[in-house]
């Protein structure tokens, strides 16, 4: 009625899968066994079904079957008997009531060899669902161990945030209490900032009080001084007049006699008022009466007289003997005018207020005190103050900062030495008497150690240094001590190098303690300008008769000297740098600083010697005449500073002065050495050193002076031309006549114009 079969829901009371069976499905069960022992697969009946995975070899505890068993030693097992032995259940040509139905409904009937066929498929099927199973179950395995450690590695990731966590909350409690402790520590940072200034504060007002103290103090005992020579001198005058005092005759004592009062009490002299009447002049006196007695003087009294105050004699007695007045006598008390300006001055340092510093010195040194000591700076000074001598007094106070001085600079306590190199300055320049031969032998070695402290540190980044050599770089500032400044220190030198140089030993001994390294390393174009141009000025107060420089004890004079002039000449064409982060050195700075290095060599060849300076033995002009480069490059320097005239630069006038002192240095030193100096020989130290000498000599010799050579001297003119003279042959002179046609002379051509 559905549209359904109707024997679909038939049930099959009579299938079993037995009776299906042939009759040699017991051989091929048995043939099967030995093929999936051997792990082989015959299919004979449909050889092209696909390849079924080999099943894996049956074990002999799988089998409860004793039909086999193992023979052999390669463990193969065999059928214990043939199959014939084993009757078939049923006959084949009976059929079951499963057949029927089955040839009923599929219209096929079914024979041996079909149901033969389907019984192998069945089993390699069932085989195959064997080894699925297998593997089913070695993934199920794998899944498990998979799922295990996936658990595993849960577990760990928890407990890992947990650990991450735990850390985060003990960096949160870490951070906070180190929050913490920072606002303890700025509050004990100000507190401790507080207090030093209050103790400072303190500090200071009990130094004041003690200065002002100690200043009554020494007033009062001035005062006091004086009050005791005063009397004193007033003790040995009363004493000399007593001893010069006669002495007074024994005689009776008397009651004294008063005087006649006056009569008219006005206030005037009675004898210069009244007039005397004639009639009372001539009256007599009334005699005495004669019984009045008077006392004889010689009678002895048993009360002893009185003393009574002497009163005015009157105007109608005088006193046998006047007494004798007492003079006043003013002490004259000499007072000690050296003290008295040395006290002055010692006041004047003390309240010295330095560059920089708003207090006075006294309070500024409060704030210093050596690494190694508690003592402050203030407080050595006070106390050295007080061993003072009246007669060397600046020379002892300057000794007291400069023992300050060296100490810091060995301590390496750097932060006072701007402070106590500017006092030491003052104390110089206030009393120049006080450098002598102490202050020279302790102050020149350590100004140079000072200086040394940067001074090193920019050699090192030089080209000259083996560790940079060849390379060019500036002196970063981070390498630099910017407390501790190289040119007040060299200033300094110079100072005490002009105030001795009239004294011929105190010079020496000053040269002797310059070490000739030091200034060879000031002399390095690494340095700053300033310092060199300080450097150049102080070489010129070492030109002595024999020596020039530093002066060595051992036989290395004579290299030395070498070395200096080496130096001092390459800086006539040397570009001197600067530190790093600073802007360059101009031209007019770089000119300026060459007219110095030719001053040093107009020094050191002509002035130091004695007028009219053509001494030929002169040692000055003999350094320049022998050393192997200087005439070379006193000649490229002139070659390049009439090049740059030309130009006309604001450093015009420069350039000129320049010129003109570089040709007197040349004119000189070949007019005294010339016989001695091989000019080729020296000009062929340089490239092109012949030429640039004949061509800057035929410039100013033929020189017009108009405009641009108007700042060419005339002295230098001819100095030029005598020179071209000799070094050119009377063929090139001619030569060079004819290739100046039009030239007259210096002069003419402003005047034909």
């Amino acid at each position: 009625m559905n549209g359904m079969d109707d024997n679909e829901d038939e049930t099959d009371l009579f299938d079993d899968d037995f009776d299906g069976l042939s009759e040699t499905a017991l051989q091929e069960l048995e043939q099967h066994a030995l093929l999936s022992t051997q792990q082989q697969i015959h299919i004979g009946a449909n050889p092209a079904q696909p390849a079924v995975r080999q099943p894996q070899p049956l074990r002999s505890a799988d089998f409860a079957d004793d039909s086999f068993e193992i023979v052999g030693d390669e463990g193969v097992p065999t059928p214990a008997e043939e199959y014939d032995a084993y009757p078939l259940r049923r006959e084949a040509a009976k059929a079951t009531p499963r057949e029927q139905f089955r040839q009923h409904r599929y219209g096929q009937a079914y024979d041996g060899v079909q149901k033969t066929h389907n019984t192998t498929a069945n089993t390699i099927q069932d085989e195959v669902m064997l080894d699925i199973g297998e593997d089913r179950d070695a993934f199920r395995g794998g899944v498990d161990e998979l799922l295990r450690e996936r658990n595993n590695l849960t577990r760990e990731l928890r407990n890992v945030k947990d650990a991450a966590l735990m850390q985060k909350g003990e960096i949160s409690i870490i951070r906070a209490n180190f929050d913490k402790e920072s606002k303890v520590f700025d509050r004990q940072i100000g507190s401790l900032k507080k207090t030093m200034e209050e103790e400072q504060a303190r500090h200071t007002a009990v130094m004041n009080a003690m200065v002002q103290k100690n200043n009554n103090l020494t007033t009062q005992y001035n005062f006091l001084q004086q009050e005791h020579q005063q009397g004193l001198q007033e003790t040995r005058t009363l004493k000399q007049r007593l001893k010069e005092r006669p002495q007074s005759e024994g005689g009776p004592v008397t009651t004294p006699k008063h005087g006649v009062m006056s009569s008219l009490r006005d206030g005037f002299e009675d004898d210069d008022v009244m007039v005397v009447s004639p009639s009372k002049s001539n009256r007599r006196s009334k005699p005495p009466t004669p019984s009045e007695r008077k006392r004889k003087a010689d009678g002895t009294s048993p009360i002893k007289p009185l003393v009574l105050r002497p009163t005015a004699p009157s105007t109608l007695e005088k006193p046998a003997q006047e007494a004798p007045q007492m003079e006043r006598v003013i002490q004259i008390v000499r007072k000690d005018k050296r003290a008295e300006k040395n006290l002055r001055f010692l006041q004047s340092i003390l309240d010295y207020r330095a560059k920089g510093h708003k207090e006075p010195l006294l309070e500024s040194l409060v704030q210093f005190s050596l690494p190694s000591s508690p003592k402050t700076f203030s407080t050595i000074l006070l106390e050295g103050t007080a061993h003072l001598k009246q007669d060397h007094f600046c020379g002892d106070l300057s000794q007291i900062f400069i023992d300050l001085w060296s100490k810091s600079i060995k301590e390496q306590y750097y932060q006072p030495i701007s402070l106590l190199v500017e006092v030491v300055n003052h104390l110089i320049d206030a009393d120049m008497t006080a450098v002598d031969a102490g202050i020279v032998t302790t102050l020149t070695p350590l100004l140079q150690s000072t200086v040394a402290i940067n001074a090193e540190k920019r050699v090192k980044h030089s080209p000259v240094n083996h560790s940079t050599f060849g390379k060019f770089r500036q002196t970063p500032q981070s390498v630099l001590n910017h407390e501790v400044k190289s040119t007040p220190c060299l200033e300094l030198l110079l100072t005490m190098a002009y105030i001795i140089s009239d004294d011929h030993d105190l010079l020496t001994l000053f040269w002797r303690l310059v070490n000739p390294e030091f200034v060879l390393m000031m002399l390095n174009a690494w340095q700053p300008i300033a310092d060199i141009t300080l450097i150049l000025r102080l070489l010129a107060t070492s030109t002595f008769t024999q020596t020039f420089g530093s002066i060595c004890v051992n036989d290395q004079q004579a290299q030395i000297e070498q070395h200096i002039m080496n130096r001092i000449c390459y800086l006539l064409w040397e570009t001197p740098k600067v530190d790093e982060g600073l802007p360059p050195n101009t031209a007019i700075e770089i000119a300026q600083f060459r007219v110095e290095v030719m001053d040093l060599l107009v020094r050191v060849a002509i002035s130091s010697s004695a007028h009219p300076h053509d001494d030929p033995t002169h040692h000055g002009s003999q350094l320049i005449a022998s050393h192997p480069s200087a005439i070379a490059r006193i000649v490229r320097s002139l070659y390049d500073e009439v090049a740059a005239m030309y130009d006309l630069t604001p450093s015009h006038a420069l350039h000129a002065e320049i010129v003109n002192k570089g040709i007197q240095v040349l004119f000189r030193v070949l007019e005294l050495h010339g016989s001695e100096v091989n000019l080729q020989e020296k000009l062929s130290v340089i490239n092109g050193g012949v030429h640039k000498h004949r061509v800057v000599l035929t410039r100013l010799a033929f020189s017009e002076g108009f405009y641009i050579d108007r700042l060419i001297t005339d002295d230098t003119v001819a100095m030029a031309t005598s020179m071209l003279e000799e070094s050119v042959t009377p063929d090139e002179a001619d030569e060079l006549i004819e290739a100046f046609p039009g030239f007259k002379g210096r002069g003419h051509a402003a005047d034909d114009e």
